[in-house]
């Protein structure tokens, strides 16, 4: 009796490792490594924004700096086993805080990544703008969009923003 007490507990420990293939969040993530370049949208009521985006740390994390050259925010995406981890650097604060953000599990690689909250740092009051979800289009090599919904004191805004390569 005591015996099968063990193998069932080993059996439920292994269990919530997760296991098999993350071949969807690293084909996912390298369709991310192919926006490496320089971007283009128009933001209603504000005009034409950038995006940046390079491939950086030996190929591990893209960075996104998106905004105006005076004013602008980073993202960087992560692998994190089959998921994709965004952390947005915010600066729609004084004191700056950085949101996280991922996607449900991919078991292939879609055409469109839905990033929801997780976690913030920095941020003092749940009330205060942050980014709740991102929901991006991977449409080709020269076109994709990102709809970025912002909550601030318990309303939603969305700025859905159509890259064009420069």
């Amino acid at each position: 009796m005591r015996i099968a007490q063990v193998v069932a507990v080993v059996v439920a420990a292994l269990a919530a490792y997760p296991t098999g293939s993350f071949a969807g969040a690293p084909e996912a993530f390298e369709q991310l490594k192919m926006l490496a370049g320089e971007w283009e949208a128009d933001l209603p009521g504000f005009g034409k924004i950038n995006s940046s985006v390079r491939v950086v740390s030996g190929g591990k994390a893209v960075e996104e700096t998106i905004g105006t050259p005076a004013e602008n925010e980073l993202s960087v995406y992560t692998l994190n086993n089959d998921r994709i981890l965004l952390t947005h650097f915010c600066a729609m604060t004084a004191d700056g805080h950085q949101v996280r953000l991922q996607t449900s599990p991919l078991a292939s690689a879609p055409d469109r990544l839905d990033f929801d909250f997780e976690s913030a740092i920095n941020l003092h009051d749940k009330m205060a703008p942050h980014m709740r979800r991102v929901v991006m289009h991977l449409s080709d090599h020269d076109h994709y969009s990102a709809k970025w919904t912002k909550t601030e004191n318990g309303k939603e805004t969305i700025f859905n923003l159509k890259f064009v390569r420069r």
